[in-house]
């Protein structure tokens, strides 16, 4: 590419222009988000949630959940996360977490299990943020990589 006095002058003017003080480093100005870790028991958010709206209780927490007809399903909570419902943190009689990952891959294994769960925080400025989670395990056990499962 050649302008009209014929160098090539233009062509890194041009270059120039996209490496902006604001283009440069992108990364760095953008920072990496802070690594936290959480510790509750792995649940099901959606029999929890259903379970403690219907019958002011959160025994939906635990493996095996109450369900509307008044019968136990047996390993529920492994059930639902394997069929991709949503996780949660639950701890001091409350959810603490929203996972934002498809527990399918690994977070199912851990159901109705005590762990810590090592990510961070996504979003600020809201009273509801999901947390994503980037390791897992139970106890003090070896880490385990989360590997959140494709929707489709």
């Amino acid at each position: 590419m050649r302008f009209k006095n014929g160098s090539k002058l233009g062509l890194v003017m041009v270059a120039l222009a996209f490496v902006s003080p604001f283009g440069m480093n992108v990364e760095a100005q953008m920072g990496q988000p802070d690594t936290v870790s959480l510790k509750g028991t792995l649940i099901d958010l959606t029999c929890a949630a259903k379970g403690n709206a219907m019958m002011n209780s959160w025994g939906n927490t635990k493996q095996d959940h109450m369900m509307a007809d008044g019968n136990v399903m047996k390993s529920c909570a492994t059930m639902c996360l394997q069929g991709g419902q949503p996780a949660a943190l639950f701890a001091g009689n409350q959810i603490t977490a929203v996972l934002a990952c498809n527990p399918r891959n690994t977070l199912a294994q851990y159901a109705a299990q005590d762990v810590e769960v090592q990510g961070f925080w996504a979003g600020s400025g809201s009273d509801v943020k999901p947390f994503v989670p980037m390791k897992i395990r139970t106890g003090s056990g070896s880490w385990q990589e989360v590997d959140c499962a494709n929707m489709h």
